[in-house]
């Protein structure tokens, strides 16, 4: 047995490993294999190549082979966790993460795939816990910071959120999540000097980076600057270095800024060049589709509602898209005094809606859009019942206000109707409040 030689066909399968030549990196372990079948760091280091070259049962095999030599690594216990996980066995991957803690490993991975799990079944604390538990070890990972920092702002934990982003600056000043994400909290909260600030110093470190001068009109909107915002727009549009992807989002938010001043015609034809470079693109674009949607049946062209909420339900991935698709169809054939065909497509949207609530009670927006299609089909009370239990679930919410409005409307209780619309001009900026 020469040990030098071992040690030297390791390193030379860890080269070629780091060049992402795992097949090769093999062979050089097989020969420290035979040379000395009870290293534990061959074990280990042939299935991680396994692994990478996608064999999840031959790498299982010789992590179990690490094992047998010593039942007391830590890191064996953490890459049969990950091959558990990446096989689907979430209950064996937890079990084997936790026996891997049992055995003193310690790495910030170990708690970061850990904090992945728990943030996967919903349970927000363990993860943020662990997430905290992987800085500690590795306080250097912007990664794990903005992971924290995004479920932090889930939890609308503002305060924490912020500390989180301060130290990923600090910590790491050349990433720019940590400078993106900050500012749209502090915009969520209205600071907007603030966020003023962390975007110049974001445009200073990254001066050509076309996400924050986005920012910036973002920014400017929310600042009632609009001719100011569509002329940075035009800039970015203009520069040299501007893609046709970021055409599409310039275009993209020029028209909700048109949308917003009630522009609709000028709205479509932006969504229109989006739309277009999108499809030069070969890609549905979902979020253009679905504002052109909105502004079409602004405009009262049906029939073109009609048509793209038909492509958003057969081909969004994004579920609110593609559900409200399914409520603008019956929508759209109501007001082009197509009722009859309207109520089968209604009764079925209704239906859909319900059976989302169940499996998900807190699917809000399920309930909300179940409650247009029954106001629609003139089942007033019904629908005022299903929008109580939101309000009850969303006080500070305006929407569902606004459509309990309509439905006290429609039931001649004018007097409550007077009184909501009160409640919810209270909580909407002088512009949008209801005469």
């Amino acid at each position: 047995m020469d040990h030098l030689q071992v040690q030297e066909y390791l390193t030379q399968g860890a080269v070629l490993a780091g060049q992402g030549r795992h097949q090769e990196a093999l062979v050089y372990y097989d020969r420290a294999e035979k040379e000395n079948p009870m290293d534990i760091d061959i074990y280990l280091s042939k299935g991680i190549a396994y692994a990478n070259l996608d064999r999840l049962d031959e790498a299982k095999t010789q992590f179990e082979k690490a094992l047998k030599i010593n039942r007391t690594s830590g890191l064996a216990y953490f890459h049969l966790g990950s091959i558990a996980l990446l096989q689907g066995d979430v209950a064996l991957g937890f079990e084997n993460y936790n026996k891997a803690v049992a055995n003193g490993y310690d790495d910030a991975q170990l708690y970061y795939s850990i904090g992945l799990l728990h943030e996967e079944k919903g349970e927000a604390d363990m993860a943020i816990r662990n997430y905290s538990k992987a800085i500690q070890r590795d306080a250097l990972r912007p990664d794990i910071r903005i992971r924290k920092a995004r479920l932090l702002l889930q939890g609308n934990h503002y305060p924490e959120a912020l500390q989180t982003l301060d130290e990923t600056i600090l910590t790491n000043p050349d990433v720019f999540e940590g400078y993106h994400l900050k500012f749209c909290v502090l915009m969520q909260l209205k600071q907007y000097a603030k966020a003023e600030t962390v975007l110049a110093d974001a445009i200073a470190m990254f001066p050509k980076d076309p996400g924050f001068v986005m920012d910036r009109v973002t920014l400017l909107i929310e600042q009632k600057k609009v001719d100011e915002a569509l002329a940075v727009l035009t800039d970015l549009e203009q520069a040299e270095e501007t893609d046709d992807g970021i055409r599409r989002r310039i275009c993209r938010e020029r028209a909700q800024i048109y949308a917003g001043q009630e522009e609709i015609a000028s709205a479509i034809a932006s969504l229109n060049e989006a739309k277009a470079l999108a499809e030069k693109a070969g890609e549905f674009d979902a979020d253009v589709i679905f504002l052109l949607t909105n502004c079409y049946l602004s405009a009262g062209e049906y029939d073109k509602v009609l048509d793209y909420s038909r492509q958003l339900l057969e081909k969004s991935q994004d579920v609110y898209s593609r559900e409200t698709a399914r409520y603008y169809i019956p929508l759209a054939l109501k007001l082009s005094g197509r009722m009859e065909e309207a109520l089968p497509l209604y009764r079925d949207a209704v239906n859909e809606f319900r059976g989302q609530s169940l499996a998900s009670p807190g699917n809000l927006d399920a309930y909300l859009l179940r409650v247009l299609c029954l106001r629609d089909m003139e089942q007033y009370e019904k629908a005022l019942e299903l929008l109580d239990y939101v309000i009850t679930l969303q006080p500070e919410k305006a929407e569902p206000r606004l459509v309990r409005v309509t439905l006290l409307e429609a039931l001649g209780r004018n007097e409550e109707a007077l009184e909501e619309t009160k409640t919810v001009n209270a909580m909407l900026p002088e512009e949008l409040r209801r005469k």
